[in-house]
């Protein structure tokens, strides 16, 4: 049935490249793969992330050829739990921009809002997943890289606390930020493949989280500047929440600082490329170097990016480890914030606009006036990558012009299983009646 649907929807562009026949991962029990949580679940997988004997290209020329021998843990979590492999799904050439534009074919379409982005960099698994081609994906996530396309393509898409999953075998930019994520319809789901990935036993069957009602707190920053719909749908959802038992409260953040926060959500990984890049190719004989790799990068905006690297004119050390006291700062800022509100979250829109039409160039219009397109999308998502937290967000609602509106969810650095026990609840309240 979905190899059918797959056909159907090829016109959609999810996959760089279907699944091909592959071998079971070796060393795992056959018995216990057949009886795994994820036993015979289809999985859309991100072209950066590592599967043994299917290429792994992160969209760019260079690695065209590039097949792995040894799959990513990542995926080997996965698979010894029982999944098979749906497709290596379409993403931003070298997971380094939003709109989903790589080296290897068109880009990912949006199937929840035709005609438009579907958000990038994991806009492949984001389209796979929307479209019924796969229940559910891997992404990874620098500063809005699951979150993004799961908000604009309408499902759940969930970044975890720095370090909560296997990070090798993984073309990555940047190794202080990059993180693998899920992408998925329902948080149920995400649960499910949270636990596998984070080689968890199966969650007790209740949520301690629920206990008492949920306290969020919505900070003032991640509200201001926002497109008019995408701010009703999102107040709209937070009154759904409230009606029900959250307490919600908003405040300002004094200490809050979005040209740092950006800066710090840029600059690292900036400074990162080359080393992060070199240390995924240096375990890939044959592969080549991480220089050859940026200079022969096709898209214009990621060119842009890669060249100053390539003349050594990139970010300095001294901006580098100012970036990151930044994060440190703002880390124990939205912490005091919580624990001061006794609460759990914060909440925010996901993305500050609904999904661009697919011919949008590098600008767009805010309320505030033309903005760079990349910051503009990134720009919430940001905080929970800057910070390392975990960060989750679900369908909140549609626009008058019927697109998708995700609401964020941000949790402490570490309370993954919170953040998720919550974001269910979220999740099926919002998406009651809507057929989600």
């Amino acid at each position: 049935m979905l190899a059918d649907r797959a056909r159907r929807e090829a016109a959609l562009n999810a996959y760089i490249c279907e699944a091909p026949p592959i071998a079971a991962e070796p060393g795992h029990d056959p018995a216990a793969v057949r009886q795994g949580p994820l036993a015979g679940a289809l999985l859309a997988v991100k072209d950066n992330i590592d599967v043994a004997g299917v290429a792994t290209t992160a969209g760019t020329p260079s690695l065209a050829g590039n097949v792995p021998r040894v799959s990513s843990g990542a995926w080997m979590h996965c698979a010894r739990a029982g999944a098979r492999l749906a497709g290596k799904a379409a993403l931003h050439e070298l997971a380094y921009g939003v709109t989903g534009h790589h080296a290897l074919g068109p880009p990912a379409g949006n199937p929840a809002a035709p005609g438009h982005l579907a958000g990038g960099s994991s806009s492949g698994t984001a389209a796979a997943v929307a479209a019924l081609l796969a229940p559910a994906g891997l992404g990874t996530d620098t500063g809005g890289s699951v979150r993004i396309p799961a908000a604009l393509c309408g499902i759940v898409g969930f970044r975890p606390t720095r370090g909560r999953y296997p990070a090798d075998g993984v073309v990555r930019i940047c190794t202080t930020r990059d993180t693998v994520g899920v992408l998925a319809r329902d948080v149920q789901d995400v649960r499910i493949l949270d636990r596998v990935l984070a080689d968890l036993p199966p969650r007790p069957g209740t949520d301690l989280a629920l206990a008492t009602a949920p306290r969020a707190v919505l900070p003032a920053p991640l509200w201001e500047d926002l497109d008019p719909e995408v701010e009703e749908v999102c107040r709209l959802a937070c009154e759904r929440l409230r009606a029900v038992g959250w307490q919600l409260s908003t405040h300002a953040v004094p200490e809050f600082s979005w040209p740092e926060v950006l800066e710090s959500a840029v600059l690292v990984p900036a400074y990162e490329t080359r080393t992060s890049l070199s240390a995924y190719l240096v375990r890939h004989p044959g592969a080549p170097a991480a220089d050859d790799v940026l200079r022969a990068v096709a898209g214009q905006d990621v060119r842009s990016h890669v060249a100053a690297l390539l003349m050594g004119e990139g970010p300095g050390r001294p901006a580098y480890t100012q970036a990151l006291r930044h994060a440190v700062s703002l880390t124990q800022v939205l912490g005091q914030l919580l624990d001061r509100e006794q609460a759990q979250v914060l909440l925010a829109p996901a993305t500050v606009l609904p999904a661009p039409r697919q011919d949008v160039g590098v600008r767009v219009a805010r309320p505030s006036g033309d903005a760079s397109l990349f910051h503009t999308l990134i720009r919430n998502t940001a905080v929970s990558a800057v910070t390392g937290s975990p960060s989750i967000t679900v369908p909140a609602g549609r626009t008058a012009s019927d697109l998708p509106v995700g609401l964020l969810m941000d949790g402490r650095p570490g309370a993954d299983a919170t953040l998720l026990a919550l974001a269910d609840h979220a999740f099926r309240l919002l998406t009651q009646g809507a057929g989600a």
